[in-house]
């Protein structure tokens, strides 16, 4: 398993889930929520809120930049 947080990732270092949550916008142009949004640092927080072909298409991006 690859850890993400605390780790480089195209260039970039990555130490909070905020600069991840930047960083998945900037390359794969997926929104996600920090978590230190609801107090939880280290993870994010996606909403499922869309269509299935829309959900499929943003998983598949994450899938390619973190691949």
């Amino acid at each position: 398993m690859t850890r993400i947080i605390a780790g480089e990732h195209g260039g970039r270092r990555i130490d909070t889930s905020t600069e991840l949550a930047e960083y998945i916008l900037d390359e794969a142009e997926v929104a996600v929520v920090p978590g230190e949004a609801f107090g939880s640092e280290g993870y994010l927080r996606l909403s499922y809120a869309l269509g299935d072909d829309d959900l499929v298409e943003g998983i598949t991006r994450l899938h390619k930049l973190f691949s």
